[in-house]
């Protein structure tokens, strides 16, 4: 529902990385040393572990490489050493190191989607968390295995997770367990106003400043927490109290934003945003984000934050009828956008190959030991820095392509909001109320992936949106000249033609279920239907070798 600056602030600030515990008092003072060291300087870490790593407990020596590896963000190298850390015997000793391990996998699976072993995982180190009293930590894992169940489309579970952090938390005196409700607090408040359960989420939004000001009267937190904390929970008041129809208190909400300390830096008022956007205080916006840029004029601006920052503005413009530099604003966003999406397949290819030096590297020890095996190992190494060379220049020829197809499709979709805009200039209020109503609507249900329930119709549009039957099929016949089936087809299949160029393993058949379908005939017939083709044949297009079967071609409808 909103691609704007809060939204990334927000979900920075309430990500829900390792709180990784300190080590024992009387642990090895080249730990302690290590530990300091590993979130500013990973690589050095690495680099000492490599010389020295053997002087170390094995357990002690993977855990602090799986640290470092996390700081760099190379998961698969995260994932490699946490499992190696917690294979060794030594670790169940250690409950603080074996639950710093456990945090580490959990996160690694999160990254790579496989959010059942992460659950598994995170249960694992709940267990430990809560035999030693640690009942921050507990918290901490359980928000993200809420966080994990949001993701997986499992809401209900999410919220069950959340509530329970809540219930069992909120009475306790300690600031550090308090600080971890206030999170899962902020959590709930944000997906219950994903969920357009505003009144709801206001509700909960007085929940969390009653817990705020219980920390601040309780004492023991940092200085400015509580301020900050009372910023945040009164930007989640505000919006929610605004798309509740309450604009008193969300003008109120917004006053008592302004008045904490944390609202007077520019990086604070970030966090208002979508009170601004939603009471159309266009002005206002871009006055909170004009010095927002110059804290990007010397960085890296290839980044979600300055794409957030550069969708508000274009927001604001277009609300102000600037439709011209709108669109310019997010042009360039879109640009950003690709930009991401290429650095991440290189920051791939930059870790596989670092896994291929680090195998290298261990084959070459490995050679030491005969004659004989030192001669495998050279030719097996020339083998895989052959394959390396070949697997880094094919994943650069396939970004580049695909990098391209998505500038095109890019550039279209900006050419239709453009077309929106035009449109909307000489419309009347109504018209743009439609639109706006139609846009959300369109977002929620793809940002939500409900096309993909088989079951999903005109009903679940209208349940997860709050509109009318009525509404809902004249929104779509004016906006897409589709009915509601229809549009609601178009979306599955657009959605399986990005399966098809993603996921070139599976079959077709997996692909229609993953996008709703029941049938198979019925999805061939609806993608051929929309884009000329069936889906074979667009998977043969796209340059992807199909995974067949002994009668996937004679079973094509």
């Amino acid at each position: 529902m909103k691609h704007n600056l809060l939204l990334a602030f927000f979900l920075t600030i309430l990500s829900t990385a390792p709180v990784f515990s300190q080590p024992n008092e009387n642990a090895d003072p080249t730990v302690v040393t290590l530990r300091n060291m590993v979130v500013e300087f990973p690589d050095s870490v690495i680099h000492i572990l490599d010389t020295t790593g053997n002087a170390l407990p094995s357990y002690q020596a993977n855990l602090l490489r799986g640290i470092a590896y996390n700081e760099k963000r190379m998961f698969s190298l995260v994932e490699k050493y946490a499992k190696l850390a917690l294979n060794s015997d030594s670790i169940d000793f250690h409950p603080k190191e074996k639950l710093n391990a456990l945090t580490l996998l959990s996160v690694a699976q999160t990254f790579f989607g496989n959010f059942q072993e992460s659950i598994s995982n995170s249960l694992k180190a709940i267990e430990i968390a809560q035999q030693s009293g640690n009942t921050a930590a507990e918290y901490n894992i359980l928000t993200t295995m809420a966080k994990n169940s949001f993701v997986m489309g499992k809401r209900k579970q999410g919220y069950e997770y959340l509530d329970r952090i809540i219930s069992s938390g909120a009475s306790s005196t300690e600031a550090r367990v308090l600080a971890n409700v206030s999170a899962a607090y902020g959590v709930k408040i944000v997906e219950l106003y994903a969920d357009n359960r505003f009144q709801e989420g206001l509700e909960e939004g007085w929940k969390r400043m009653e817990l705020i000001n219980s920390i601040d009267k309780n004492g023991g937190a940092p200085e400015g927490f509580t301020d900050q904390q009372k910023a945040y929970a009164f930007a989640r008041i505000a919006s929610c109290a605004e798309r509740a129809g309450k604009k008193d208190v969300a003008k109120k909400a917004y006053d008592s934003f302004m008045k904490t300390r944390y609202a007077q830096n520019p990086m604070g008022r970030a966090y208002i945003m979508d009170y601004l956007l939603d009471s159309g205080k266009w002005n206002t916006v871009l006055k909170f984000t004009a010095p927002l840029y110059p804290l990007f004029s010397n960085t890296d601006t290839i980044n979600e934050d300055y794409r957030s920052l550069l969708i508000s503005d274009g927001r604001a413009q277009a609300g102000l009828g600037n439709y011209r530099k709108g669109y310019e604003l997010m042009n360039r966003a879109s640009v950003i956008r690709d930009s991401l999406y290429l650095r991440e397949k290189t920051t791939q290819a930059q870790e596989l190959a670092t896994i291929f030096a680090l195998n290298e590297k261990e084959m070459q020890l490995a050679s030491t030991r005969s004659a004989l095996q030192k001669r495998h190992v050279v030719i097996m190494a020339s083998f895989g820095i052959g394959l390396l060379l070949i697997i880094i220049l094919a994943l650069t020829i396939k970004v580049y392509v695909t990098s391209i197809k998505r500038q095109k499709i890019a550039a279209r979709q900006i050419d239709e909001l453009l077309a929106m805009h035009r449109m909307s200039i000489d419309s009347s209020n109504e018209e743009k109320e439609n639109f706006r109503l139609f846009s959300d609507m369109q977002h929620t249900i793809v940002e939500r992936n409900l096309f993909k329930s088989p079951d999903f119709n005109r009903e679940g549009i209208v349940n997860a949106t709050g509109l009318s039957r009525a509404k809902v099929a004249h929104l779509i016949e004016k906006f897409t000249g589709l009915s509601t089936n229809d549009y609601i087809n178009k979306l599955r299949v657009e959605y399986s033609a990005q399966l098809i160029k993603e996921h070139p393993e599976w079959t077709i058949d997996a692909i229609a279920e993953s996008c709703g379908y029941v049938r198979r005939a019925t999805y061939y017939n609806h993608f051929n239907r929309i884009f000329g083709i069936t889906p074979a044949q667009y998977r043969k297009e796209a340059g992807k070798p199909a995974i067949t079967h002994p009668d996937e071609n004679s079973k094509e409808e």
